[in-house]
């Protein structure tokens, strides 16, 4: 590369390099009247040369290097006459690496704009360490920066424009990154509506990685015992007298090292909280009638509740474990207020078993003393707002019922209060999942429908 000294070019003969990886160059007004009252005090930095809108290089001209704010601002302020220095013979790479090195030290330049930046470096050719050492960023930055920049950039630049309802920080974006598959932090960063769901839907999904994998291990043991998968046809038969629950294998737990289940005809199938096992039956020779239809109906209904609840606590227990943001302020004391008042008509309590039934499973009578002492130190420690929700939970759980009657209607009653239930967890970040919406506000289609 040869350089020359400083040379006066007009503007008509500078143009915007391409690839420049400052794609949006801010607010220019402030330099634009600076450069109106004192000129361009520094110079720019081109070479011989300019590419079209079609990327046809040609010959004549000059393309930008270092310089594109002062030169846009200059175009604000009148400016028809730029000092250039001019470098002879700069490789493609030398042009971009340049061009990202100065913009890189910009403290105005946005997180996206910095990530895809170092993501360009590294296609160049500089690995993480060049680029923590070329741009004055510690390496953790570095690598989180390369993992935003593989998140799809039309939905970044959407979650973190200034105008949108969701402002996307930092934190986020470092909470997706815990996600391996691109794809599955794409859709995350699509459905979320604020920084608690991220979280919410990340630990989610780790969670449920977790289970698949514990999933296709009991499935294997399963295979190796003689248990074969439900076919479609057997699987209708559940709820009915004609399948037999023999044993259910909880994904949330460790997978037993082998399988040892005793039964004529045996088969495996996924269920509300794991992998069920069920034993198909000599057929009744009674005929099915409506009710035992609205029956079985009813038996799904109650399964889909019970699966519900699991995750309801699922989704507490991970506020509980400060993985969600409690809430602040007005917006804080707004909500303990709601949920005393909620508990107050329901009467309910908060007591040292209700705390130790949501940690342990256990009630005060099956405790050790030990387990009883811990519950009182969680009281003592846990903050207010969690120690409502536990409570919360515990009145669904145990106080509201079963969302179906027993003829099958939709009880609205039981209803309202999940209802209720729901739009206060939706300030900490929940959203429902497939069916369960339907199952909450009476709309499920296995609901008998008054006549």
């Amino acid at each position: 590369m040869t350089t020359s000294g400083i040379t006066n070019i007009n503007a008509k003969l500078i143009h915007q390099h391409p690839d420049n990886p400052r794609k949006d160059l801010g607010d220019l007004t402030e330099l634009s009247e600076s450069i109106k009252k004192k000129g361009i005090m520094q110079n720019l930095t081109v070479i011989p040369g300019y590419w079209d809108e079609k990327r046809t290089h040609h010959e004549e001209g000059y393309t930008l290097i270092i310089g594109h704010r002062r030169f846009a601002a200059g175009k604000m302020a009148g400016v028809t006459m730029y000092p250039c220095r001019i470098v002879e013979d700069m490789s493609y790479k030398d042009q971009v690496g340049t061009m990202l090195e100065e913009n890189m030290q910009r403290i105005d330049l946005t997180v996206l704009e910095q990530a895809e930046g170092f993501q360009m470096m590294l296609n160049l050719g500089d690995t993480e360490e060049q680029i923590a050492e070329k741009t004055g960023f510690s390496r953790t930055t570095v690598r989180r920066r390369l993992e935003i920049a593989k998140l799809d950039r039309d939905l970044v630049k959407e979650k973190t424009d200034e105008d949108g309802v969701y402002q996307l920080n930092l934190k986020d974006l470092a909470e997706l990154s815990r996600i391996e598959d691109v794809e599955t932090r794409n859709r995350i960063l699509k459905d979320a509506a604020d920084s608690r769901q991220i979280k919410w839907k990340v630990e989610a999904e780790i969670k449920n990685k977790e289970r698949e994998k514990n999933k296709k291990i009991i499935v294997e043991l399963l295979e190796e015992a003689g248990i074969k998968k439900v076919t479609k046809e057997i699987e209708k038969k559940k709820y009915t007298a004609e399948l037999k629950d023999v044993k259910t294998f909880s994904l949330d737990k460790e997978p037993p090292k082998r399988i040892n289940i005793r039964g004529k005809e045996l088969y495996y199938l996924d269920g509300w909280n794991g992998i069920d096992v069920v034993e198909k039956l000599p057929k009744s020779e009674k005929v099915e009638t409506e009710w035992d239809r609205q029956r079985k109906k009813t038996k799904q209904l109650k399964a889909l509740q019970k699966k519900m609840n699991e995750r309801k606590k699922e989704f507490i227990r991970t506020i509980a474990d400060g993985k969600i943001e409690l809430l602040k302020d007005e917006e804080r004391q707004k909500i303990i207020e709601k949920m005393i008042r909620n508990m107050m008509e329901k009467s309910c309590w908060l007591g040292n078993g209700m705390v130790l039934k949501f940690f342990t499973g256990k009630s005060l009578y099956d405790a050790d003393e030990k387990e009883k002492e811990e519950a009182e130190e969680k009281i003592q420690t846990l903050d207010t707002q969690v120690l409502l929700l536990i409570a919360m939970n515990n009145m669904i759980d145990d106080y509201t019922g079963d969302l179906v009657e027993y003829s099958g209607e939709y009880k609205e009653d039981a209803g309202k209060r999940y209802q209720e239930c729901f739009k206060i967890l939706m300030r900490y970040g929940w959203s429902y999942e497939r069916e369960e919406a339907d199952l909450v506000y009476g709309n499920h289609e296995l609901y008998k429908k008054e006549s």
